[in-house]
């Protein structure tokens, strides 16, 4: 049976269940572990472990797979193995973040590019012709504020939530899809919040205004409308992570 190791670094909403994605403990970069379900999607029977517990940002996972799966849109893809529970090892270690973490970071901030282009997504036929190199990136933000606002069809209906900032001075403004982060801004009254107002507002203890990192990825191809015949892969925010409230959580 074969298994990889992986920091968990993405937890997001998915059809209905889950997309779960983290970085190599080996050093060799991303891995996005999928199902033979539609589009790949998690359920609770794909990644609990023996005791029925759920992987959380930051855990080490061991996670049987059979195999390699790319996709033009996410060359992350693994496919994996049903017959073996996951296995939760630990929590991730300093030395891990320092080694492994932190300059994945530094790389993917330091140009104003997210996953190809400068855009919000990236229509399907372009990455049929080329391929990502990569669908994930963990950044460091620039001006970064949380819009929520209700859906345009009912004024009292469900809410929206979006991530505003800018990489290097271009302005990107992405869907969340990180439930945790998702039932925390869901307090708050529909506009547009700066990480200060945020914490101040939920009584986020441990949270600093700068230290707010952010896992990107691609979406499946996607029709954004009847009219529109073209596909499209939309960036997201896969997941939000506070550097300070991960440290004193972890012990670093």
């Amino acid at each position: 049976m074969l298994t990889v190791d992986i920091i968990c670094l993405a937890k997001s909403t998915k059809h209905g269940g889950i997309c779960i994605a983290g970085i190599k403990t080996d050093g060799s970069g991303w891995l996005r572990p999928i199902s033979n379900k539609q589009d790949g999607t998690l359920y609770q029977e794909h990644f609990t472990d023996r005791d029925g517990k759920e992987p959380a940002l930051f855990d080490i996972i061991r996670i049987p797979i059979i195999k390699h799966q790319p996709k033009c849109h996410h060359p992350e893809n693994y496919l994996i193995h049903y017959s073996y529970k996951w296995q939760i090892l630990g929590q991730t270690s300093l030395e891990q973040a320092r080694n492994l973490i932190k300059p994945e970071i530094e790389k993917n901030s330091s140009q104003p590019v997210l996953l190809g282009n400068f855009d919000k997504f990236i229509l399907y036929e372009d990455l049929e012709r080329t391929p990502l190199k990569s669908s994930l990136a963990m950044i460091n933000p620039e001006i970064l504020k949380w819009h929520i606002k209700y859906n345009s069809h009912n004024s009292q209906g469900k809410k929206n939530f979006r991530c505003l900032f800018s990489l290097c001075g271009n302005s990107y403004d992405l869907p969340i899809t990180d439930p945790i982060w998702i039932n925390k801004l869901n307090y708050l009254q529909e506009g547009i919040y700066s990480c200060e107002q945020v914490i101040e507002k939920l009584n986020l203890e441990n949270f600093e205004a700068d230290k707010f990192r952010l896992t990107i990825s691609l979406s499946e191809p996607f029709q954004p409308s009847l009219q529109s015949r073209q596909e499209c892969c939309y960036k997201l925010v896969a997941s939000v992570i506070n550097v300070a409230d991960i440290s004193k959580r972890l012990g670093w």
